[in-house]
């Protein structure tokens, strides 16, 4: 029988190779939101070659290991159970290494509740490989054979197969005191609001939330101290976060934008912050993949009608509007303000807002229609709110373009269109639109639409459609997720094959931008993150 403190040594040097060698988790876990079956979906999407890669670590270190131990056991069994140790471990460095070649898009933010699943997770690989170890040594005790013996050892190589168990195990732990934890987080943020003298505003939509709440921030400011949820903060969470953040103070106004992945996530938001009133962008196919149909996604979002106080305003989206009025709402809606005269170019856009009676030319660096319309909504509720009409003109000569919204970059006469930042159907016909809008070169870098459910492949041959007619000058596919379905209705709508490129990463995508001249365009039509 092998000492104890050896078989905790060899656990704790097995664990260390096994926690590096899948530390990517961390990010993946990350990016779903510490959601374990997000995880699970990354690691079971059969175009994701990370379990096959454990796989190939776990198979070449069993057969390699095997060989070894075959052939010291001519020596003896002992020679036969340390040479083993040799090529298991020089597995382990090889796919360390060759892990260094798929490196996060996205780095691991190294928060509080990464450090202790990472905690957790090693201590949970610790444990799997002692128990193994102890294991093997038990059967090899029990089984009077040499040749069993000098074999013993040999199927702990196939412990790497194991590793995302134990890593869902760790971030399922995790998660139980965690959520106890954010819950009373969350709890003293909701007292926090209620003894707070505060006017609150709710977004809410499928798209475009985060634009429309950054153009109220600016609009609102005009007459209010306002503070907005940062960047795509729209979680319980998040807006807890901002509460207690140093720029709530003394605020008169809070804009809090909110975000559903099921039924009820809205109505909880709605519970916390009270909201005065809302605007509530629209509805596409975005989420499907949680919510399993449009309609479901429509549902969840209305819960924003019955959680604004009675009499509070409600600005919506003229799509989303008609769909409210057919399902007999009661309480009055608005919809935006009204726009006239819309002409969309290639580096503004240029409008008339009707507010009160009175016309306000607009010319923004905000590109596409949908950010005409974005900015009507979030104009007509600063109306409602006592904001004038010539305080809201001047609030929109400020806007500026949201980072990876469709913003606009330019670099030596060469333009960039970054709408990186998870497209969405709409968002992205819009964003091709855009594109079309310049009279050079006309490149498109895309990896498809995400979160559609059943819709995916439907939503992305419909994308394809779109730059088929748009005539861009070239095509480039990034990875293979979503790219067959691109491809399939680029081709369908009657687009060239000659222009379409499929390439698996996008530094190889960034490296067929050759040839670009003064006055082209790239646009990068979303990026999608480690977990897709």
């Amino acid at each position: 029988m092998i000492e104890i403190w050896i078989k905790i040594l060899a656990s704790v040097v097995c664990a260390a190779f096994l926690f590096f060698g899948t530390a990517r988790l961390l990010g993946i876990a990350q990016q779903s939101g510490y959601q374990s079956g997000g995880v699970w979906r990354w690691l079971r999407r059969s175009e994701n070659l990370f379990f096959n890669r454990l796989s190939l670590w776990g198979l070449m270190g069993f057969l390699t290991t095997a060989i070894v131990a075959l052939s010291f056991s001519l020596w003896s069994t002992l020679a036969a159970r340390i040479a083993t140790v040799l090529p298991f471990f020089l597995f382990c460095v090889l796919f360390l290494i060759a892990e260094k070649k798929y490196a996060l898009k996205v780095p691991v933010k190294f928060t509080a509740r990464v450090k202790k699943i990472a905690v957790v997770y090693a201590l949970a690989l610790a444990c799997l490989s002692y128990l193994c170890i102890a294991l093997l040594d038990f059967l090899s005790a029990v089984i009077e054979s040499e040749l069993y013996q000098a074999f013993a050892f040999v199927p702990f190589a196939f412990v790497p197969l194991l590793t995302p168990f134990g890593f869902i195990f760790a971030n399922w732990l995790v998660g139980i005191f965690a959520n106890a934890s954010n819950k009373k987080f969350v709890a003293c943020a909701g007292k926090v609001l209620d003894e707070t003298q505060m006017l609150r505003v709710a977004v809410v939509g499928s798209y475009g939330k985060t634009s429309v709440k950054n153009m109220l921030a600016t609009l609102l400011a005009k007459k209010y101290a306002v503070v907005a949820t940062p960047e795509s903060y729209n979680t319980p969470m998040g807006i807890a976060k901002t509460v207690f953040s140093p720029e709530f103070q003394g605020k008169q106004v809070l804009i809090a934008e909110m975000g559903a992945r099921k039924a009820g996530d809205i109505a909880e938001l709605c519970a916390l912050v009270k909201p005065d009133c809302a605007v509530f962008t629209g509805v596409c196919a975005q989420h499907i993949q949680s919510f399993g149909s449009e309609e479901n996604v429509f549902k969840a979002k209305c819960e924003i009608l019955s959680g604004v106080k009675d009499g509070g305003k409600i600005v919506c989206g003229k799509e989303v509007l008609e769909r409210i009025q057919k399902t007999g709402e009661t309480r009055e809606i608005l919809s935006g303000a009204e726009i006239k005269n819309l002409q969309p170019k290639a580096k503004e856009t240029e409008f008339t807002l009707v507010l009160g009676g009175k016309e306000i030319f607009v010319r923004t660096k905000l590109l596409g229609v949908h950010n005409a319309e974005n900015i009507s909504l979030a104009a007509r509720l600063a109306y409602e709110l006592g904001v004038s009409a010539e305080e809201i003109a001047d609030g929109i000569k400020e806007l500026m373009p949201v980072p990876h919204r469709l913003q606009l970059l330019e670099n030596g006469g060469r333009y960039i269109l970054d709408d990186a930042y998870n497209a969405n159907e709409k968002g992205a016909k819009e964003a091709i639109a855009a594109l079309s809008r310049f009279d050079g070169k006309k490149w498109l870098i895309t990896p498809g639409i995400v979160e559609c459910g059943v819709l995916e492949e439907a939503v992305n041959e419909r994308l394809g459609e779109e730059i088929a007619k748009a005539e861009v000058d070239r095509v480039i596919l990034v990875g293979e997720t979503l790219v067959g379905a691109v491809k399939n209705g680029y081709l369908k709508a009657g687009g060239d094959a000659e222009k379409l490129t499929v390439v698996k990463t996008l530094a190889l995508a960034q490296e067929e931008l050759t040839g670009l001249n003064a006055g082209d365009c790239v646009l990068f039509l979303n990026d999608l993150p480690d977990a897709y």
